[in-house]
């Protein structure tokens, strides 16, 4: 009974293994290369302000930067929360990192609010300008530049904010079909926003027709600068084109003209994504070159390739037969581990970096300890006078609690390295912990169930130069 259930389980391993490796290889699937193999750049962002330290507000703020990566296009970023105040932003391949910069920390506060006075360059007093840029004074009279073309130096006395971004549903470049130049974002408000706006641009447009022309404008407030501050166009015309005091605007519908394609492209990706909850710094931006990585990378190749060799090497000759499981054992565990990174890449987004790959080549190691714990466990079960078979079937037995237990140390290990630390050393903490968890299954499935078929076997078991037999230093 047991030699069958061993056959099913070598079987099983080795059609899984394999079977699953060729399918991951025939869907184009590979392991996804981390930041220092592909190049790119590294952000560590501070939060700053109210909330800068509550995890709730951190992790929506982490969300909505992950939502603008996807957009801008960038493959295999990562974006994480690290330590307690701090955003690790990592862009491999990169090209356009300013672009990425710019959009990555842009708050994109957008309010909506009334004109109360317009302070030009000549004014001999100038006001004290709001530093503050966040929703705390969305409740405050606030001075704020104008970020308009042509309006280098005019400020702008701003009421408390009527309108904010949230109201926002849909923010699309668009471009003037009549000159094919003029660049603007087109926003959809919600029901809630449409009905306010209506209400405010009645009010402006009541203030329009009693002659206050600064007042009755509004102005579109992004990040601390007057992107817009339009009036109330006046009804003209047979079809009563304009702002009536009456109605206001309806439909929930305005625009922001701004100067080129890329700005408004950028300005309405930021207003879709919506606001991040709290003000970020950029506190560290390092250019990674993928030359050093993948040096390291060849190296490390180099390195693992001559080790894994004179592994092989001695397992042939200390070993003999039991060397045939080492090696197809290896091999199956490679499989199952590139089959699990791959697709950990493309369903989760996992990237491998050399950190990982470190974890990787311990992991090995791990996995070779176990193929010598399980056969010096059944030597010493053959010094005792059992036979070939006895020996291998109670020292696999024995073999594999030890491994477990040495797996689950090392697992447990992994795993508090990986919520305890950030960056690259997660990266070989996880990698290590999945190979552990493929160790402990390789070693029940694969290798309890190869070596107890080879030792039914006689010409392997026997005492020829490569049998069993003088292996396990079995006499007589």
């Amino acid at each position: 009974m047991k030699k069958g259930r061993y056959k099913l389980y070598l079987i099983l391993s080795l059609v899984i293994a394999f079977g699953s490796l060729a399918a991951v290889v025939a869907a184009g699937w590979a392991p996804r290369q981390g930041l220092d193999l592909s190049g790119g750049i590294s952000i560590i962002l501070r939060a700053e302000g109210e909330g800068a330290d509550n995890p709730e507000i951190l992790d929506k703020t982490v969300s909505i930067i992950r939502d603008r990566i996807d957009q801008l296009g960038v493959a295999d970023a990562e974006v994480s929360r690290a330590g307690t105040s701090n955003i690790l932003v990592q862009l491999p391949g990169l090209e356009n990192e300013n672009e990425a910069l710019e959009l990555i920390g842009t708050t994109a506060q957008l309010t909506f609010r009334q004109v109360k006075e317009v302070i030009p360059p000549t004014a001999k007093k100038k006001p004290e300008v709001t530093e503050l840029k966040d929703s705390s004074v969305n409740d405050e009279e606030v001075v704020y530049p104008s970020g308009q073309p042509g309006e280098q130096g005019v400020f702008y006395r701003l009421e408390p904010a009527r309108l904010t971004g949230e109201i926002i549903t849909r923010a699309e470049a668009v471009v003037d079909p009549t000159t094919g130049a003029n660049w603007s974002v087109s926003l959809d408000m919600n029901d809630e926003g449409s009905q306010e706006w209506a209400a405010f641009t009645k009010e402006l447009a009541c203030l329009r027709d009693q002659g206050e022309e600064i007042k009755s404008q509004v102005a579109i407030v992004l990040d601390g600068q007057v992107e817009s501050a339009a009036g109330m166009q006046t009804p003209t015309g047979a079809a009563g084109e304009g702002v009536t005091c009456e109605e206001g605007i309806t439909g929930g519908q305005t625009s922001i003209t701004v100067g080129g394609k890329t700005e408004a492209q950028n300005l309405a990706l930021v207003l879709k994504t919506g606001a991040l909850p709290i003000t970020l710094e950029q506190d560290q931006v390092q250019k990674v070159s993928p030359t050093l990585g993948r040096d390291s990378l060849n190296a490390g190749y180099l390195a693992g390739a001559i080790g894994l060799g004179l592994v092989m090497l001695y397992m042939l000759i200390y070993y003999r037969a039991l060397a045939l499981v080492v090696w197809l054992g290896l091999a199956v565990f490679a499989a199952i581990t590139y089959v699990t990174l791959a697709i950990l890449g493309e369903t989760a987004g996992l990237s491998l970096s050399l950190a990982g790959i470190a974890g990787i080549i311990v992991s090995v190691g791990v996995t070779a300890d176990s193929y010598i714990v399980a056969f010096e466990r059944v030597k010493d079960e053959a010094h005792t006078g059992k036979t070939v078979r006895a020996a291998v079937s109670k020292g696999m037995e024995r073999a594999f609690k030890t491994i477990l237990v040495a797996d689950t140390v090392t697992g447990a290990a992994a795993i508090i390295l990986f919520f305890l630390a950030v960056g690259p050393v997660r990266g070989f903490a996880l990698t290590l912990g999945i190979a552990t968890v493929i160790d402990v299954l390789v070693a029940y499935f694969f290798t309890r169930s190869a070596v107890n078929l080879l030792a039914n076997t006689k010409w392997v078991a026997g005492d020829r130069f490569f049998g069993m037999r003088r292996a396990l230093g079995v006499t007589g």
